[in-house]
């Protein structure tokens, strides 16, 4: 696992987040799924995997989990609506990307109103204790975020 980028907003404790996200608590597999990992917290791939977070949330946190595979084609689409300079180097895509999505989660915002709000840059400041860790992971950016209980409040 390979770290790409630390952030974080407010009081998250960072290191706390690094303590979670691990390699021995994601399961990267076809058998992921709402009932395989009920407690979980989970994404999907387009090559059809899931992948399950296990790691308990810390007492007065919640967890979110996004990712991506590196190599899945960049859309146009979101790359004309995010406002980015092409051509976009598929990490730094896909880490933008995971990094919304995981902010959209923890803040309970629908994802497409995050990118029409804060394209796909994360905001230099936030009104939520959240902390996020992107990294590379075999054939996927993951992103992982903690927030504080209430940051969508």
């Amino acid at each position: 696992m390979r770290l790409i980028q630390e952030v974080s907003w407010g009081d998250a404790p960072g290191d706390l987040l690094a303590s979670v996200a691990t390699p021995s608590s994601l399961t990267v597999d076809a058998s992921v799924s709402r009932t395989s990992y009920p407690s979980s917290s989970r994404t999907y791939l387009a090559d059809g995997r899931g992948v399950a977070w296990t790691a308990l949330a810390p007492n007065g946190f919640r967890l979110a989990i996004d990712a991506e595979l590196v190599a899945q084609r960049v859309p146009p689409a979101v790359v004309r609506r995010a406002r980015l300079t092409e051509p976009v180097e598929p990490v730094d895509f896909w880490r933008r990307w995971t990094q919304a999505e995981v902010l959209a989660k923890l803040l309970d915002v629908p994802i497409l109103l995050w990118v029409r709000t804060h394209r796909l840059v994360a905001p230099t400041e936030l009104d939520a204790s959240v902390a996020l860790r992107t990294v590379l992971y075999d054939d996927l950016v993951i992103t992982f975020g903690l927030a504080r209980e209430g940051a969508a409040d």
